[in-house]
């Protein structure tokens, strides 16, 4: 009788050991805050851009800490675009974790040229709409701010290249004949260079200007995510695996006026 009675009451206990494990590990379940939210604020809506107040502040944008329901690595980005674009093309700041966001009057002035490379020589006022973006994986929709604007009058401090450059090749859509196969690459005035999204094939490609093979690079292949350097002439590149790829093409010319460059091309 004794030993039915223990062997009861350990019983019971273990079943309530498991049962209290089991609690303990729902409790572990994370539930993502399904009313987390961001919120922008700028110290302000207008700034004065001149080539004599360069270094002075012009706008502080700060925003809250969004509340995922647990302690999230949040990356928060900080996101200008030309008013009603509905943010097609956006010049983007990595904030990291940080909360708060300062620009001087010549980082404003550069980022109005990376918006837009064709500034007019007068300045005029200039509208731009700005959000910041919450993100904590790919898998966790992000949080993105209600949008603030901004006026200034920028002035033009760089001039795009007028100068196309075209991608070649069985890579992309084959060697140009009777009819050019160049795939050309927009100029991104943030990053001087030319830069495009595509989908390529595994196969031989080069760089060419104008639509032209009087001026073409090429090189070695190699690890393209950590760049190539190229050289006027220079040999075949080569894509060994097909897929998507941004393809981001740095010109410029050497001493002796001979085009020079680089690619760097990721997933």
């Amino acid at each position: 009788m004794k030993t039915w009675i223990t062997r009861t009451v350990a019983g019971v206990f273990a079943l309530a050991t498991v049962t209290l494990a089991s609690c303990e590990k729902d409790e572990d379940k994370v539930v993502i805050n399904p009313e987390a939210s961001a919120t922008l604020t700028a110290s302000a809506t207008s700034a004065t851009i001149t080539t004599s107040n360069s270094s002075a502040q012009a706008v502080t944008y700060s925003w809250n800490k969004v509340d995922y329901g647990y302690d999230a690595a949040v990356v928060y980005t900080l996101q200008f675009a030309k008013q009603g674009t509905n943010f097609a093309a956006t010049q983007d700041f990595n904030a990291g974790s940080n909360l708060s966001k300062s620009f001087t009057v010549k980082e404003l002035n550069d980022l109005y040229n990376a918006v837009d490379c064709s500034l007019p020589a007068t300045p005029t006022p200039f509208p731009l709409e700005v959000r910041v973006r919450a993100t904590i994986g790919d898998a966790v929709p992000a949080v993105i701010s209600p949008v603030q604007t901004l006026v200034a009058s920028p002035y033009p401090d760089f001039i795009a290249p007028t100068d196309r450059w075209g991608l070649v090749g069985p890579a992309g859509d084959g060697w140009p004949g009777a009819t050019a196969t160049d795939r050309n690459l927009p100029y991104d005035c943030r990053v001087r260079a030319y830069v495009a999204r595509m989908a390529l094939n595994a196969g031989p490609f080069k760089f060419r200007r104008n639509q032209d093979w009087g001026t073409n690079l090429g090189g070695p292949s190699g690890d393209f995510t950590k760049g190539i350097a190229l050289t006027q002439n220079g040999s075949d590149l080569v894509i060994t695996t097909p897929g998507t790829y941004t393809v981001k093409l740095e010109v410029g010319t050497d001493a002796a006026g001979a085009a020079t460059g680089k690619v760097t091309i990721t997933p």
